[in-house]
C-alpha cells in the first residue's frame, strides 16, 4: 500500500506538474525582481524599457504553465484512476472465495466506483495546491531577500517556525473538535435518510420522533460545526499576528535604514502588497501541510480496504453440508452405448466433485437452502481455475450477445452459446440457471445443456 501511495505522488504526470508549477511560480516571483529594479531605474531617470518589458512578460507568462498544470492535473487524475483500478483487479482477481460476501462487495464496490476516485481526486488536488503555495511562498521570500533585505528570509523563517510550533500543540485539539463535527453530521445524515418513510406515511406517532431526533441533531451538528470554524478562524488570526509582526519589523527597521535614500525606499513601498499577500498564503500554506496526514491516512485506509479477505478455502468447505446434498451423474451418451441413466453418487467434498470432470457428462446437485451447493461450485472453480467457467444465477458478467432484449430463458440460451463458442474450458459450473424460469424454457435449456455434457463436463445446480 504504501507503494501504491508513493507511485500515485511520483508518476510521471505527478512529477511533469510539479515540474511546470515551479515555473510557473518562479516566473511570478521574478516579476518583484524587476519590479523593482524597473522603479530604481525611474527614479534615478535610467532606461527603465527593458525592466518594463520583462515585468509585464512575468505578469503574463504565468497563465501558459497554469494552464498546462491544470492540464496535466487532469491527466494526474485520469491515470491515479486508472491505477487504482488496475490495483483493485490485482488484488481480487480469481478471489473467488470472496465474491458471495455481499458486506465485502458492497463495501469494495462502493470503494471502487465511488469513495476511491474521489479521495485520489481529493488528494490530487490537496497536493496541487499545497505545491503551489508552497513555492509561492518560497520563491517570493526568496525574491524578497535577494532585491531587497536579507532580513526578510531570517524574519519569515523565525515566524513559520513559531507557527509551526503553534499548530502543532493546537492539533489534538483540532483534531478533537473535527472528529466531533463528522459525527454530528453523520448522525443527521442518517436522520435524514430515514425522512421519507417518516415525512410522507402519515404516523403522527413516527413522525414526532423523527422530527425530535432529527431537530437535536441538526442543533448538535450546527454547533459542532461552528466550534470547528471559530477554532479555525482563532487560530488564523493568531497566526497572522506571528507571521506579520517579525516582517513588520523587518520593515521598519529597513525604512529607517533608508529613510534618507528615496531610490530604495521608493522600491520598497511598490512592493509592500507583495509582502503582506505572502504572509496571508502562510497560513494556508501549513494549514495544508497539516492536513498531510488525514489525506494519507484516508486514502491508506481505501488501499486496505480493497485488498484481499483472509478468509480461507478451508472455511468455506466447512461451511458447506455435505450430507444433504444430493448428486445425480449423467454420463455422456458415447460412454453408456447411447444411453444415458442418472445415477446417484456419493459426495463428500468438493474434490469427489473434481475427480469426475475429467470425462464428459451432466452431474446435478440438489438440496435445501444453506446446504452450501453454490459454495461447492466455487470450489470447484477455485481448484480448476482456468479449466472451468462459472455461471451465477445472479451476476454482472459482460457478454457480447445483448441480453437486455430477450427474456429470462432466452438470454441464458444465449450466454450458454457464447461460453461454448468463445470460451475454451473442460467444465461448465451452472448455479441454479433454472430459478426464474418456466417449465418450457427449463426443457428447452436443459436439452441444450445435455448436448453440452456431450463434449464438456457440466457440474450443475437446480432449483427444481
Amino acid at each position: 500500500m504504501r507503494k501504491q501511495f508513493i507511485g500515485l505522488l511520483t508518476n510521471r504526470w505527478a512529477l511533469s506538474c510539479y515540474a511546470v508549477q515551479a515555473i510557473q511560480q518562479l516566473i511570478e516571483a521574478s516579476s518583484t525582481i524587476w519590479l523593482v529594479l524597473l522603479m530604481t531605474s525611474i527614479t534615478l531617470g535610467e532606461n527603465f524599457f527593458l525592466y518594463l518589458v520583462l515585468y509585464l512578460t512575468s505578469l503574463m507568462l504565468p497563465y501558459a504553465p497554469g494552464c498546462i498544470a491544470l492540464i496535466l492535473k487532469a491527466s494526474w487524475k485520469q491515470e491515479a484512476q486508472k491505477s487504482f483500478i488496475q490495483d483493485f483487479v490485482s488484488s481480487n482477481r480469481n478471489n473467488i472465495g470472496e465474491w458471495s460476501n455481499r458486506g465485502s462487495k458492497e463495501e469494495k464496490l462502493s470503494i471502487l466506483t465511488g469513495e476511491g476516485p474521489n479521495a485520489l481526486h481529493l488528494l490530487i488536488d490537496y497536493v496541487y495546491d499545497l505545491v503551489v503555495y508552497v513555492l509561492s511562498v518560497l520563491f517570493n521570500i526568496l525574491a524578497l531577500s535577494v532585491v531587497v533585505e536579507p532580513l526578510f528570509a531570517v524574519a519569515y523563517a523565525i515566524s513559520v517556525t513559531c507557527v509551526i510550533i503553534i499548530m502543532n500543540l493546537k492539533r489534538s485539539t483540532q483534531r478533537q473538535l473535527t472528529q466531533k463535527a463528522l459525527i454530528a453530521r453523520v448522525d443527521l445524515c442518517q436522520s435524514l435518510l430515514s425522512a421519507w418513510d417518516n415525512v410522507l406515511l402519515g404516523n403522527e406517532y413516527n413522525f414526532k420522533l423523527w422530527n425530535e431526533r432529527t431537530s437535536q441533531r441538526l442543533k448538535r451538528s450546527l454547533q459542532r460545526n461552528v466550534d470547528v470554524e471559530r477554532f479555525d478562524q482563532i487560530l488564523a488570526v493568531v497566526v497572522s499576528l506571528i507571521t506579520s509582526i517579525p516582517s513588520l519589523l523587518v520593515v521598519i527597521y529597513f525604512m529607517v535604514e533608508n529613510r534618507h535614500d528615496p531610490v530604495r525606499l521608493t522600491s520598497f513601498v511598490v512592493i509592500l502588497p507583495l509582502l503582506f499577500m505572502i504572509l496571508s498564503y502562510t497560513y494556508q500554506t501549513l494549514s495544508l501541510a497539516f492536513r498531510w496526514t488525514m489525506h494519507k491516512s484516508k486514502l491508506m485506509s481505501i488501499y486496505r480496504a480493497i485488498q484481499p479477505s483472509q478468509e480461507t478455502y478451508m472455511t468455506l468447505e466447512n461451511k458447506i453440508k455435505w450430507p444433504k446434498i444430493v448428486a445425480t451423474h449423467l454420463a455422456s451418451p458415447s460412454f453408456k452405448d447411447k444411453v444415458s441413466l442418472p445415477v446417484q453418487m456419493p459426495i463428500n467434498s468438493h474434490e469427489d466433485l473434481i475427480r469426475h470432470t475429467s470425462n464428459s457428462g451432466r452431474l446435478t446437485l440438489r438440496g435445501e437452502n444453506g446446504s452450501g451447493k453454490s459454495t461447492a461450485l466455487m470450489l470447484v472453480k477455485n481448484a480448476l481455475a482456468n479449466r472451468a467457467f462459472f455461471l451465477p444465477t445472479q451476476n454482472h458478467l459482460i457478454f457480447n450477445s445483448e441480453t437486455n432484449k430477450y427474456s429470462t430463458g432466452e438470454s441464458l440460451r444465449k450466454r450458454l452459446i457464447e461460453i461454448v463458442q468463445k470460451v475454451d474450458v473442460d467444465v461448465l459450473l451452472l448455479d441454479e440457471w433454472d430459478a426464474n424460469l418456466d417449465s418450457e424454457n427449463r426443457e428447452m435449456l436443459s436439452a441444450l445443456i445435455d448436448q453440452l455434457s456431450d463434449k464438456k463436463c457440466v457440474i450443475e445446480v437446480r432449483h427444481r
